[in-house]
């Protein structure tokens, strides 16, 4: 029996044991900017969990009130490394997605059950699976970053992510496949940045001297109106507007003032350049309001074409083979924490956590447990693979025969 085969054998049969810890950890509500001792007890149930089965596991402060702490564990030794990229917190607030956890034939629902609590615990089935079936490498190690702030930008994680992606041959993002593709992978993603622009005009009574007023209200939605007129899917560009402040409904005044954001997305860190320096310098329609910017770029694009990530998609390709899954990659607006792994050049493979649908939805994010056991099988495989370790040759290195 091939490596693969035994993999996905041994997945086929801890499916259950997959469903109950995800069960557990999803009942552990973890919005991001939550309840501390909600996001610490989460937090330690990864600890606990991961510790069991031999990682060393060390608490990084997220230096930030707003958030919970992160998670580095390591299974192993040695200078090589794969990174794994995951993340615990999730965009709904405490009580917003009931029940809890709902399981109907081959589908589960749940928050953050595919975004991405599910590709969280696929990392334990993983590293358990290669240890108990004697397949780890020697002399070199298994990391997982575990994030706290993700849905709300990595801001302080995004460093610790940057840091060890230079140090590895790989990084895998557990993040879901796109929809309900048993073979999905995301290959690519645009970058992104995130702008707000204040107006500072002359308000006015809106009744005796409207004409005397520079309105910030009317510079602003102007400029929405230009600013989604730059968005050029062909290009790989996309602007929305998100949000517009100005004024009182309840008072007569004409509004000198007001806030516009927007939320752009790249596909390449040439546009990233190009349009960021247009937002920084954004001109006025009206020349008697002043309009300043605040923000930048967040995520730097997660570029497809370089041949780093091209080769890592390929070997993709190949293992999915052995298992008998058809690897289907693409590309997509969403940012995640990729972005950054790749930003330094670390081969990046995306979208390797669980199938299913409707993520950041209230009551209808779900996975679909019968794609469980093959891509984590393909994903455990995936490992080592790129830890240079041919299948032919695990036998070998266990025995001492191998020396690479």
């Amino acid at each position: 029996m091939t490596e693969a085969k035994r993999l996905l054998d041994y997945m086929e049969r801890h499916t259950n044991e997959f469903l109950r810890i995800l069960r557990e950890v999803v009942e552990i509500e973890t919005p991001t900017e939550g309840d501390k001792e909600d996001l610490t007890r989460c937090r330690n149930y990864f600890q606990d969990l991961f510790s069991k089965i031999g990682f060393s596991c060390r608490i990084i402060p997220s230096n930030d009130a707003r958030y919970g702490d992160h998670l580095l564990m390591e299974l192993g030794t040695g200078d090589e490394q794969v990174l794994f990229v995951g993340h615990y917190d999730t965009v709904y607030e405490k009580g917003a997605f009931g029940p809890l956890w709902r399981q109907e034939g081959n589908k589960v629902w749940g928050p953050g059950v595919l975004d991405m609590k599910g590709g969280d615990v696929q990392v334990y089935m993983i590293a358990k699976a290669l240890k108990e079936l004697d397949l780890l490498p020697e002399n070199k190690k298994i990391v997982f970053f575990l994030s706290s702030d993700e849905e709300a930008g990595s801001y302080s994680s995004h460093k610790h992510y940057k840091e060890q992606a230079k140090k590895s041959n790989a990084a895998f993002v557990m993040e879901s496949a796109r929809g309900d593709d048993v073979g999905g992978l995301k290959i690519g993603r645009f970058g992104r940045g995130n702008y707000t622009f204040v107006a500072e005009g002359k308000p006015a009574h809106s009744g005796q001297e409207p004409e005397n007023a520079q309105s910030g209200l009317k510079e602003l939605a102007r400029q929405a109106v230009y600013l989604e007129s730059l968005t050029d899917m062909d290009k790989g560009v996309v602007v929305a507007c998100t949000c517009l402040k100005s004024g009182n409904a309840g008072w007569p005044t004409v509004p000198g003032d007001g806030e516009l954001t927007i939320d752009a997305r790249f596909a390449s860190a040439e546009l990233a350049q190009e349009y960021d320096l247009l937002f920084q310098n954004l001109k006025p329609f009206n020349d008697q309001v002043k309009i300043k910017t605040i923000g930048g770029i967040e995520k730097p694009p997660f570029d497809q074409e370089n041949p780093i990530h091209k080769d890592l998609y390929e070997r993709a390709i190949e293992v999915g083979s052995e298992l008998g899954l058809e690897m289907n990659g693409i590309v997509t607006r969403g940012g995640s924490d990729g972005n950054f792994t790749a930003s330094v050049g670390c081969p990046t493979l995306d979208g390797m956590g669980m199938s299913g649908d409707f993520v950041h939805q209230p009551g209808k994010e779900y996975i679909n447990t019968d794609h469980f056991a093959v891509r984590t099988a393909f994903a455990a495989r995936m490992v080592l693979e790129v830890l240079g370790i041919k299948p032919d040759q695990i036998a070998e290195v266990h025995s001492g025969k191998y020396n690479e």
